[in-house]
């Protein structure tokens, strides 16, 4: 029986506008509670994106949030990974001298909101405002007074593995995964989606067999490996559907909510 369903959101779970349909969403949420099944939404957004994006529901909804760095349940969080400020300000510093991307063109996701640099390009600025919170400029990442769960950087499609790769060869204490098709989130090494499905399955009794799982990039690798079911969206990278056991329609398409009104009906 399943008992938990958890879902990647860009790529995955919204449309190709990054919608979904809350009325949809809403019939579907009152079956799982007919049926007790849980409903987690597992990002690499912030929490603060997250709640904002599901403020009708987030009494309702888990939330695995920055890349399985926060995991929210009610008014609790269960868990939390976060980087201390020399580690941010190193992996700053570091990201200073990749060869792929533009300077400065990076954020740090905070609990508060979220930080570029003064230097950071208008372009990239608008691009990250559509996926996080409170973005605010700043001339330097010394005197932050926030708590800081990742950063994220931006590529050209055609480089962002080779991004990837370098942030991981570099930097011995975080895991670099891909996110969207131009993008990288830097986050600390052992910890990702899968550790926040994990810390949901010990703190309600639920095993890995009880769950559903689905997404579409690198990010969701962790999370599809340890869910009992994974399925991918037809969208999806190839290294994600050849460790599903299904492969549905499109994020377009609203496959994914498509999926779930089939399992309650």
């Amino acid at each position: 029986m399943i008992k938990l369903v958890a879902t990647d959101m860009d790529g995955t779970f919204l449309d190709g506008n990054g919608q979904y349909n809350a009325s949809r969403l809403e019939a579907v949420l009152d079956r799982f509670d007919d049926l007790g099944i849980r409903f987690a939404v597992a990002s690499g957004r912030s929490l603060l994106a997250l709640t904002k994006m599901f403020e009708d529901f987030a009494d309702r909804i888990i939330f695995i949030a920055e890349n399985g760095n926060v995991v929210k349940v009610g008014d609790d969080i269960i868990f939390e990974a976060n980087l201390s400020s020399d580690q941010y300000l190193d992996i700053s510093k570091t990201l200073l001298g990749i060869p792929y991307m533009a300077d400065y063109d990076f954020l740090l996701s905070g609990e508060k909101g979220a930080y570029v640099h003064n230097k950071s390009s208008k372009d990239y600025v608008d691009f990250i405002s559509h996926y996080y919170e409170n973005v605010q400029r700043v001339p330097d990442f010394d005197n932050l007074s926030d708590k800081i769960f990742k950063l994220t950087a931006n590529f050209a499609e055609e480089t962002v593995r080779e991004g990837e790769a370098w942030v991981n060869q570099k930097i011995p204490y975080v895991q670099a995964v891909t996110t969207g098709f131009k993008s990288i989130d830097i986050i600390l090494r052992d910890v990702d989606k899968s550790t926040g499905i994990a810390e949901i399955c010990k703190h309600f009794g639920i095993s890995q067999s009880e769950i559903i799982a689905f997404g579409d990039n690198l990010n969701d690798f962790e999370m599809l490996e340890y869910a009992g079911t994974a399925i991918a969206t037809e969208n999806a990278r190839d290294e994600i559907k050849a460790i599903s056991q299904q492969i549905i329609g499109p994020c377009h398409e609203e496959s994914v909510m498509a999926y779930m009104e089939g399992m309650v009906k």
